[in-house]
């Protein structure tokens, strides 16, 4: 019953290409630091699309994606993939070129299965990474020939892909820095109760469960969370549940009653005492400001 409801009222991607008179018959949109002056997009939205962007300047702009905070600063190499909850903090003035694409801009070159490869466009993925000077230059070359090329459909998709080339080459020398093996290890913890709190919140909000799945103690799960997040186990999965139930209430027509059994909650009365806790307002209040 749940899967019935409408997740797509509200879609970044498109109305962003809206705001920029961009035609919705190409499966692709450039973005730099003028796109979101007047978009006016401050609450946590849904991503129905892939984005891939480097910053060339910034001190440190929060960006959040499900309830993990990222520091952008500038040389950051940002990636996130559909199915996503985003918010951005304050505003975001950083000069920068990200694309915005779905599916089918690669359909002729690549099949699916190339995109879903690359985990920094799923949860427990790392989103944001650092660059060098050197690689800061290459993806911003990239972005200029696309910027040139932009109205040359049969060129993009091959310069998007080399792009994600860049990008996972650029991720795997990363991976392969040698580190403290007990860094290396909190680090794996992270990513995969990132990506199972992603797969199960809606059924499972108890540290318990993914510490049993990770097969450590839930004090221990916290403690590396604690020291890779800057907070614990259960502070994580209650903002993450909040993050999706306000893109839902900001997104969606959906009810309150409809969002509290999407992200799993029995009882309204209880979700709404949750949310208020959190945010400060009831659900009714948050959807009105």
């Amino acid at each position: 019953m749940q899967r019935k409801f409408n997740l797509k009222s509200f879609n970044l991607y498109e109305y962003l290409k809206h705001q920029n008179a961009d035609s919705f018959n190409i499966p692709f949109f450039l973005a730099d630091r003028h796109t979101y002056k007047n978009a006016h997009v401050n609450f946590p939205f849904r991503t129905f699309a892939y984005g891939l962007g480097v910053t060339y300047t910034g001190k440190g702009d929060t960006f959040k994606i499900g309830s993990t905070d990222y520091t952008l600063k500038a040389r950051c190499l940002t990636t996130v993939g559909p199915g996503m909850v985003c918010q951005w903090a304050g505003n975001y003035t950083a000069e920068h070129d990200t694309i915005y694409f779905t599916e089918e801009l690669l359909e002729g070159i690549q099949a699916n299965s190339f995109l879903h490869s690359l985990p920094f466009f799923f949860h427990g993925g790392d989103h944001v990474i650092c660059l060098t000077d050197e690689q800061t230059k290459k993806m911003k070359s990239v972005f200029g020939l696309l910027k040139v090329l932009k109205d040359n459909k049969e060129t993009v998709p091959g310069i998007v892909h080399a792009l994600l080339m860049l990008a996972n080459s650029f991720h795997s020398i990363q991976n392969d820095t040698p580190k403290n093996a007990n860094v290396s290890r909190r680090e794996k913890i992270t990513h995969e109760f990132r990506r199972l709190v992603a797969q199960h919140f809606s059924k499972n909000k108890e540290v318990a469960y993914y510490a049993d799945h990770l097969n450590i103690t839930p004090k221990y799960l916290s403690e590396v969370l604690q020291v890779e997040l800057g907070k614990s186990a259960k502070n994580f999965i209650d903002e993450f549940v909040m993050m999706e139930a306000k893109s839902l209430l900001k997104q969606t027509t959906m009810s309150v009653q409809e969002i509290c059994y999407w992200i799993g909650y029995e009882d309204a009365s209880h979700f709404a005492k949750s949310f208020k806790k959190l945010t400060k307002y009831t659900p009714s209040e948050y959807r009105k400001g």
